[in-house]
Order: structure tokens, then sequence, then C-alpha cells
């Protein structure tokens, strides 16, 4: 998604102010929130996340932003947007069919229900599981888009191929032609961000992040944040 989206959302169901408020459900290091932030029409109000090393890395990113550390403690949370990458283990190809960790989208679609937010932003590695997502939050009375968007898509040197889901409550068959025409747009609206010079840079793994936030961990799990941009 781009600018022109993103802006787009912001003018449908907040007329009377500036930025959509977004709560950040596992939201790492902060990947999938600066992307958004960078179009200018989001503030983050909410981050929750569990592990200790990417909370400090958003309280130093986001210091005013209020922290939940357990979805499992949000009951509600007053927000125009939920947004998250919910985990992709339980679902990735690479766990080799092992229960590898707790499929957490049920405690994701219970915090939506209980926020009633108007948009709803979410992204996994697992196809099946977006479409999961999908059907539960057409039952919650949302329109759905769903893309596949890579790094590649966006000029990166890698390929990350991830599965994107937009819950909206508007006619749906508009937002589906302004998604198409914008997600057309990403290789040339990407050209040139992923140079020899920023890429020879990068740390361990390019993703477009902060040169300093480059643990192995945090990162393999990080959105990269030029496909919410």
């Amino acid at each position: 998604m781009t600018q022109n989206l993103i802006t787009r959302l912001s003018k449908l169901d907040a007329p009377d102010r500036e930025k959509l408020r977004t709560l950040s459900l596992f939201a790492g290091i902060g990947g999938f929130d600066l992307g958004l932030e960078r179009t200018g029409g989001f503030e983050i109000v909410g981050q929750c996340e569990i592990e200790p090393f990417q909370r400090a890395v958003l309280r130093k990113h986001w210091p005013e932003v209020h922290q939940v550390e357990d979805i499992h403690d949000i009951e509600r949370f007053d927000c125009d947007v939920i947004c998250g990458g919910f985990p992709c283990q339980p679902f990735s190809t690479a766990s080799r069919g092992r229960r590898v960790a707790v499929d957490l989208w049920p405690e994701m679609r219970r915090v939506i229900d209980g926020s009633d937010p108007s948009y709803v932003i979410a992204e996994n590695v697992s196809e099946y599981a977006i479409k999961i997502a999908a059907d539960d939050l057409r039952t919650l009375g949302y329109n759905i888009a769903i893309r596949n968007i890579s790094a590649h898509d966006c000029g990166a040197p890698h390929g990350r191929s991830r599965w994107w889901l937009v819950a909206h409550p508007h006619e749906e068959g508009e937002f589906q032609r302004t998604l198409n025409a914008e997600v057309a747009k990403l290789p040339e609206l990407c050209a040139g961000l992923w140079n020899a010079e920023a890429y020879a840079g990068a740390i361990r793994v390019s993703d477009g992040l902060s040169h300093r936030v480059h643990r192995v961990e945090a990162l393999g799990n990080a959105v990269l944040p030029q496909i919410p941009q």
C-alpha cells in the first residue's frame, strides 16, 4: 500500500482528525508502525509486544506510546485501526508440520471484536492463516481485501513474501479497485529505495530498519516498513 491509499483511508472515517489512531499488536521492533507513520495518515497510540528486547526498542523510538506486554490483557482499545502481523510460526512451512507456537489469531480477533476499529491491517507468511482471519472478520461485518506482496516488490534484493489483509467497512468494489491500482505502482514507487550503498550499510539483514536494530530474532520477525508505507 502506498501513501495515496493510506491518505484515502484516513479521510474516509475520521474527517475531524488528521490521523487515524492505531493500535499495533505483536509490534516487534516497530516495522509495521514505522511504515504506517511514514505515510502521515496514522498515529500509533498503543503497542503490544511480549518480548523484552523488542519492547525496549519500541520504548526507544516511541517513548510516549502506551505499551501492553500481553495481548491477553487487552479487552478493548480506543482506536480507529488495529494492525498486526500475528505470529506466523504455527503456519510457516519452516516448521515442517510441527506445532512450534501458539496460534494467536483468535486473541487478535477478540481484541478487534471488543474494540470495533474502522480498519484492520494484518500480515502473515501463510495464505491459509490470512484466509482464516478474513473469514472471521467477515463475520464481524468487514469487507476484505487480500494481496500477496513481497520485499522484492518493493525493490529489495530478497523475497520475504507475505500475505496482507485490509478489512474495511466500505463498498468493496471501489476499495478493491483502489488497492489494485496502488499495489500495481509498487515497483515504480519503490525504485531506488534499495540502492547498493544502502544495502551495503545494513547489518546482517537488510529490511529498511535502523542499522542499530540488528538482532537476528527481531529482524526475522519484523515487518518490512516499505510495504505498509
